[in-house]
Parts: structure tokens; C-alpha cells; sequence
């Protein structure tokens, strides 16, 4: 494959227009079901090798090497599946390639997903199916909600949403304006990596180090992008200083920063307060109070978060969008 090619597959913003139009169907159709989403197949082969590296190595530092080559091979392995993909299907035709592109968007990103998720919650709050909503929580965050009261509920599905507007949205257009579906699924399996065996639990401290540490690298820009996409959308509302006050005074104090950012804006953002104990596979995690308590977490917060998630977005959108039109000097 020669260099030029590959430049060609890895260049976004040369299909701004395509990645948008990718954008748009995820928003009207939602994500992929999971039986066919290229994430579970990542999942899969991350399981196998996570179960090989455990028979193979034992101690600290043989753990610590075998999560990195592990993460290095798997993420470098879906770039170049990626992008064999597509460069062979450029030298098919221009309009497969297209079609691949818009393919590879929609199955990325998951505007769609994180308000469908966060109104799962939402519903059965109303009607006072507290379990149910607990359900659909755990099942958006991984926390453990068995034992929380309707007030932590609302807290951490406004914590999630405002993690998964990075993690779910801004990181995906991110990379992939930038380098493509190659580098937002390269993303996409940091992030899949980290979920997996970057977890906040002992027995993946050592195996998970690495794959933790690339995803806050991976992130750093896009945590940023996505609190001051936040606060331009809290500025339709007047509310630009506030959300901007709070991320700056709490937005470092999550244990997780780059997460932090985008809590605090978010929680700016809404005039409420954040953090307090959560719990990963029977470890309670106490998370700093971020945001002013100047109004109560009540189930109609959930929907204000969306719509700032959604706004964030658009406003994001809409900079990429001018930034692609005038650096090739056409909309399509």
C-alpha cells in the first residue's frame, strides 16, 4: 500500500461531509445492535488475549508489559484493518469508499446512544420503577446502583452523560475529522481497552496500566473540546460564567481530570451538585463534590443534561464543519 493512499484513507477532513452524514444517521437510527457492532468483536479479541496474558505472566512488572504490548497490538491491528478496508475499497470505487466512510462514522459515534440511554433511566423514574432505572444505570455506567436512592440515580446518570458526550461523541468527531474512521477507531479501542482492563480494580492495576494511561493521553483533547462545548451551550441559557466557575474551581479535583472537566461544566451547566461515593465491582469510589447545589437533582435534570449534550455537540459540530469547508474550500 503506498504512502499516498494511506494519507488519502487517513485524511478526515478531505470527508467532512461524509463523516457528518454518518453523524446524521446515527442520530436518526441510533447505534448498531450489538450482535453486529465492530465493538464486540474488539471486545472479544481483548477478552482472549487478557485471559492469555493472565495465564502467562504473574508479577507486577510482567503484567505491566504484557497490557502494553496487548493494547499496542490490538489498536494497531484495527487501524490496519481499517485501513486496508478502506484503501481497497477506494481503489473499487470513490462511492464504496464514501459509503464505508458514512458506515464507520455511524457505527463510532453514539450521539443517539447517550440520549437513548439517559431517557432509559429517565422513564421509569417518573413512574417510580426504581429499579428499573438502577438497571439501565449500571448498565450505561458500570457502577454498581443496587442500593441507590432515587437523588444518586439522577446524579449518576448526569455524571455519565456528561462523560459520554466526550467519550461516546466529541472523541469519536475528533479523530475522525482528524484522521479519519482509521484514527476514530483507533480511538474507539483506547477506549475499549480502558474500559476493559483500565479498570479502577486491583487485579487490573498492572495489566490495565497502560491501556488507562493511553486513554487519558487519548483524551486530553477531547475532554477539553467537549466542557468548552458544554459552556458555549450553557451560554444559550446564560449560563457561561457559571458553568465556566465551576470547571475551573472543580473541574481537577475528579480523580479522573479529564473526565472532571466535562462533570463540572456540565454541572455549571446546570446549576446542581456532583460526585459522592459510587461503586465498581464492590469498590466504593468517593468522588470530590463538583458544582453549586442551586437547584435539586430531580429526573427533569436528566433531560436538561441531554439537551446541553445534544447542544454541545451541534456547536462542535458546526466549528468542524467550518474549519473542513475552509481548509479544502468546498462542502463536499
Amino acid at each position: 500500500m503506498s504512502a499516498s493512499r494511506i494519507l488519502t484513507v487517513w485524511s478526515g477532513i478531505d470527508v467532512a461531509a461524509w463523516i457528518l452524514l454518518g453523524v446524521v444517521i446515527d442520530f436518526l437510527f441510533g447505534d448498531l445492535p450489538w450482535s453486529y457492532h465492530p465493538v464486540r468483536w474488539i471486545c472479544g479479541l481483548v477478552d482472549v488475549l487478557e485471559k492469555g496474558s493472565r495465564v502467562a505472566f504473574k508479577t507486577k512488572w510482567a503484567l505491566r508489559i504484557a497490557g502494553s504490548i496487548l493494547t499496542l497490538f490490538v489498536v494497531l491491528l484495527v487501524m490496519a484493518v481499517v485501513t486496508g478496508i478502506l484503501a481497497g475499497a477506494y481503489q473499487i470505487s470513490p462511492w464504496l469508499f464514501r459509503g464505508l466512510v458514512v458506515f464507520l462514522v455511524f457505527a463510532g459515534v453514539s450521539l443517539r446512544g447517550v440520549s437513548d440511554s439517559a431517557l432509559a433511566i429517565y422513564v421509569p423514574l417518573l413512574g417510580n420503577h426504581y429499579d428499573d432505572a438502577r438497571y439501565h444505570l449500571a448498565m450505561m455506567s458500570g457502577h454498581d446502583t443496587s442500593h441507590w436512592s432515587n437523588h444518586d440515580i439522577v446524579r449518576g446518570t448526569i455524571e455519565t452523560v456528561a462523560g459520554n458526550t466526550c467519550y461516546g461523541i466529541v472523541g469519536p468527531l475528533f479523530y475522525g475529522f482528524l484522521g479519519g474512521p482509521v484514527w476514530l477507531w483507533g480511538y474507539k479501542t483506547v477506549h475499549t481497552l480502558n474500559a476493559m482492563i483500565g479498570k479502577t480494580l486491583p487485579q487490573y492495576y498492572d495489566l490495565g496500566w497502560f491501556a488507562k494511561n493511553l486513554d487519558r493521553l487519548f483524551n486530553w483533547i477531547p475532554a477539553r473540546l467537549t466542557s468548552w462545548s458544554i459552556l458555549l451551550a450553557a451560554g444559550l441559557e446564560g449560563r457561561f460564567r457559571d458553568a465556566y466557575q465551576v470547571m475551573r474551581e472543580d473541574g481537577h479535583h475528579h480523580p479522573l481530570p479529564n473526565q472532571g472537566l466535562s462533570e463540572a461544566a456540565m454541572a455549571g451547566a446546570l446549576g446542581v451538585g456532583l460526585g459522592g461515593a459510587n461503586s465498581y465491582g464492590g469498590v466504593v469510589a468517593l468522588k470530590p463534590r463538583i458544582g453549586n447545589p442551586e437547584r435539586p437533582l430531580v429526573p427533569r435534570t436528566i433531560v436538561h443534561a441531554v439537551t446541553i449534550s445534544i447542544r454541545a455537540t451541534l456547536i462542535l459540530i458546526i466549528g468542524f464543519t467550518l474549519i473542513s469547508v475552509m481548509w479544502t474550500g468546498r462542502w463536499l
